[in-house]
Order: structure tokens, then C-alpha cells, then sequence
């Protein structure tokens, strides 16, 4: 059983250092529930020991700083390792929502070329794939730029129309 002369000489202690120990921690810390939940729990560790420490008040004020020194770098792990994992998160979601989209864009141009006609998408093809011009379409198709200047025409609409929803 504690004896109360015990109780009393810990919360003389405790009137006593608690708010330079709040404000350490408020100062590094800027949030108040969390400094007075830091500078509560250096307290209990101080109760804990308080019979394995030096009864001199230098070295029970040097305790609880360190203590409390301690438990801030702990917070501050803590918050740095749960931040990491969210933006790891966020991040991989991101990815996996971006990585679906292009699938379905993917699919929707796989199905728009299999809805064209073939002449439109051959010329469409050579034009955007091989980046030949308009005239070396034209000449090895042996039709006229305007009938490519028609196909390419023909074919940008199609993708417009039916890709109005991905852009």
C-alpha cells in the first residue's frame, strides 16, 4: 500500500514540473491534447521508478524531461510510420484506379477499331501508328490526299464520339 506521504511528496512533484513540461511540449509538439497526453504518460513512468530514482530534485526534474523527450520522439515515429503507410496507400490506389481506367480506355479503342471500317483504319493506322503524312499515305494507297484528309476525318470522329466519356 503507498503511503501517503508518498502521494503527497508526487504531487508536489507533479505541481511542480507539470506545466514547464506541458509547455516543452506543446512548444515542439503545437497540438494540446497530445502534449498533456505525453507530459500524463512521463508522469506515470515517474511513478512507476520514482523508488529506483535519486530522491534529489535536479535528477527527478532531468528524469521527466528525459522522459518526456523520449516520448515525443516516439510520437513522432509513430505519426511518420502511419503517414508513410497512408500514402503508400493512397498512392497504390491511385495507381490501381489509373491502371483500370487505362485498361477500359484500352478496351474501348480495341472495340472502337474493330467497329471501323477497314479501309478508314488502315489509312487511320499508317497516319498514327507509322506517322506517315497524308501524301505517303495517299501515294501508296494510290488515292488522293483528300480521300485521306476524308478517312483521317472519319476516323478522329469516331473517336471522339465514342471516347467522349474518357477525356
Amino acid at each position: 500500500m503507498l503511503s501517503r506521504k508518498k502521494k503527497e511528496q508526487f504531487s508536489v512533484l507533479y505541481d511542480r514540473h507539470y506545466r514547464r513540461l506541458y509547455n516543452y511540449a506543446y512548444k515542439v509538439l503545437r497540438e494540446k491534447e497530445i502534449a498533456e497526453e505525453l507530459v500524463q504518460e512521463s508522469f506515470i513512468k515517474l511513478w512507476q521508478k520514482i523508488d529506483s530514482i535519486s530522491k534529489v530534485e535536479r535528477s527527478i526534474e532531468s528524469y521527466l524531461i528525459t522522459v518526456l523527450k523520449n516520448k515525443i520522439i516516439d510520437h513522432h515515429r509513430k505519426n511518420n510510420t502511419k503517414n508513410k503507410h497512408l500514402n503508400l496507400y493512397a498512392l497504390n490506389r491511385d495507381s490501381q484506379q489509373e491502371m483500370n481506367h487505362e485498361w477500359e480506355l484500352s478496351e474501348q479503342i480495341q472495340s472502337i477499331y474493330a467497329s471501323m471500317n477497314q479501309k478508314t483504319l488502315e489509312i487511320f493506322r499508317l497516319s498514327r501508328e507509322q506517322g506517315l503524312s497524308y501524301k505517303e499515305i495517299a501515294s501508296q494507297k494510290n488515292i488522293s490526299i483528300k480521300t485521306v484528309e476524308l478517312h483521317i476525318s472519319k476516323a478522329l470522329s469516331i473517336f471522339r464520339e465514342q471516347l467522349k466519356n474518357y477525356l
